[in-house]
């Protein structure tokens, strides 16, 4: 430390423009040993979880002197701590220090400390959305798979023993026609079963990837649709999953509500991103989060934004919808 001390003013200044946005504890505390000019300091910081105080590597450490000739400042409010520095005994013979220097260091620390804070609390919202939106396609895949496998199954059963009954009764006019309407009411409940497990995950989906499930799905469109599929390599599921409902989603509000002709959907990968659009001709109008219509939609963001994507609906009255997410891909993890 030089024996004149730093030039407390320019010393000031430089915690916030020396020290960088977003600084990590170890650059913050060594651009604070060159702003003092004390290559010995140390800083800490009160934890977290108010256990006590902890080193820039989040250690446990006790704000004691470590040798002669070093005394301890701490950084704190009235009813609140932040932090502490271990420093050159010297600073202390600055009324500078005291006075400006480490209330300025307390407002930067507490800053920093609630900027992480925020930082920590929005990732742990990501993730809890991600593990929600995974815990909701693997509940989609089990109910689609015992739909499939359980009362759709026990229901082809019962038809083809109706059918099996046909000549038995083929004698009796009252009793073919009332087998007849008993065989049209179970074709109708698997035909319904099949729908609702197809759309709680399509099993194309699962079995043959994204491409392949999106043409099923422009089979079964009771609008025209023109695809533009390009889609390279294999996704992961999750991403696969939210692009598909997204198309399907924005398909399915788009014969309720859009009064439209045609629809187009495009599916394309390029690089890191997958980006999909599905625009339609109908009377525009569409809105997210603005009435109760919206919930699929809305549904869809948070699913879009679980992955790290956005989602953007862009529906001007009288000019048709394009709603578009984009996604950062991830080659496919396991299987």
């Amino acid at each position: 430390m030089s024996e004149g001390g730093p030039a407390w003013l320019s010393a000031i200044g430089q915690i916030f423009h020396v020290i960088p946005d977003l600084a990590t504890p170890e650059q913050v505390e060594t651009s604070l040993r060159q702003i003092l000019d004390d290559p010995t300091l140390e800083l800490l910081w009160w934890s977290r979880d108010d256990r006590g105080y902890v080193d820039v590597h989040e250690a446990p450490r006790e704000p004691v002197a470590s040798g002669p000739g070093q005394a301890v400042t701490f950084v704190a409010y009235d009813t609140r701590k932040v932090g502490a520095l271990v420093h050159d005994a010297r600073l202390l013979e600055q009324p500078e220090f005291l006075e400006s220097f480490v209330p300025t260091m307390r407002i930067a620390m507490e800053r920093d400390r609630l900027y992480r804070d925020l930082l920590d609390t929005i990732e742990k919202l990501r993730a809890s959305r991600l593990r929600m939106v995974t815990a909701g396609e693997a509940e989609r895949r089990r109910l689609e798979r015992n739909l499939h496998d359980g009362a759709q199954q026990r229901l082809v059963v019962v038809l083809l023993a109706l059918r099996r009954l046909e000549p038995k009764v083929a004698h009796d006019p009252e009793l073919v026609e009332a087998l007849g309407a008993v065989q049209a009411e179970l074709e109708g409940a698997v035909e319904e079963l099949r729908e609702l497990a197809r759309g709680l995950h399509p099993p194309l989906l699962a079995r043959r990837g994204l491409e392949a499930a999106l043409r099923s799905l422009s089979v079964r469109s009771a609008l025209p649709l023109e695809l533009d599929l390009r889609v390279d390599g294999e996704l992961a599921p999750a991403v696969e999953a939210a692009a598909y409902y997204v198309c399907a989603e924005a398909l399915t509000n788009t014969v309720k509500h859009a009064r439209a002709t045609t629809a187009w959907v495009s599916v394309v990968h390029e690089g890191e991103i997958l980006t999909v659009r599905v625009r339609d001709d109908g009377v525009g109008g569409a809105c997210v989060d603005c009435d109760s219509e919206a919930s699929g939609l809305s549904g869809l963001r948070d699913r879009v934004e679980a992955l790290g994507g956005r989602l953007e609906v862009i529906s001007p009255p009288g000019a048709g919808t394009i709603l578009e997410a984009a996604f950062p891909v991830r080659a496919r993890e396991g299987g």
